[in-house]
């Protein structure tokens, strides 16, 4: 991980000490890969397992439910493993398994970047 050592105030500090503590933020993003697409009725592949992955994320750009499974299982809207994401809301998912995606009632669209 790039460590930047700022201050509360913003401005740039040596390591971090008691009297000048410091946040952390992580190295500038890697280009990205749309995986922008349609959600069906049924569970399939929004992006494949990929051992390169730093992360991915979706947003729902549709008018209906959809759900969004990290652990390279079937997605399945109110079933463990699955979180559902209502139209505008947004996930940030970190794993390097296989992504499956469903709609709740009908084909919802979603947009999704991977990097």
């Amino acid at each position: 991980m790039y460590v930047q050592p700022v201050t509360a105030g913003g401005v740039s500090s040596p390591a971090g000490t008691a009297a000048e503590p410091y946040f952390t933020q992580a190295a500038p993003l890697a280009s990205g890969t749309d995986r922008s697409g349609t959600a069906a009725t049924t569970s399939g592949t929004l992006a494949a397992a990929n051992a390169s992955r730093r992360g991915l994320n979706i947003q729902n750009i549709g008018a209906n439910n959809i759900g969004v499974n990290e652990f390279a299982g079937a997605a399945a809207i109110g079933s463990p493993g699955t979180y559902t994401i209502a139209p505008g809301g947004s996930l940030n998912v970190r794993t390097n398994r296989q992504i499956n995606v469903i709609a709740a009632t009908a084909a919802t669209a979603y947009t999704a970047t991977e990097f």
